[in-house]
């Protein structure tokens, strides 16, 4: 697997298939439906919203998805580190020689950056 396969399949499954996911419960899931006190609250909240209002919040949280990409990616690539982290991550694919880190965030970036 490439590097540009990888971060598109990430880009698929997290950031796109989440957010129809997401999409889809607030859409169609009642109050009542929902037995986490949380979820209940959110319902709660997205109900009253009018449709201009539910797409900005699906747009942040779209946002907010992209950014936790985009700095998952930074930390693999090297571009930033956590507390107390003493090395480089190293990102491969059982029996594949290639490492794929090191350029995920600014591919993923690209792609973002085309839509």
């Amino acid at each position: 697997m490439k590097p540009e396969e990888f971060v598109k399949k990430i880009r698929q499954s997290v950031l796109d298939e989440n957010i129809a996911i997401y999409k889809d419960l607030f859409a169609n899931t009642e109050i009542d439906q929902a037995s986490d006190p949380y979820w209940q609250e959110a319902l709660g909240l997205f109900k009253k919203l009018g449709d201009k209002e539910k797409e900005t919040l699906f747009k942040i949280m779209r946002q907010v998805s992209v950014d936790t990409i985009s700095n998952l990616f930074a930390l693999l690539d090297g571009v930033s580190c956590l507390e107390d982290q003493d090395g480089d991550f190293s990102l491969t694919i059982e029996n594949e020689k290639k490492q794929l880190n090191g350029d995920l965030q600014d591919i993923f970036l690209e792609i973002e950056e085309d839509l």
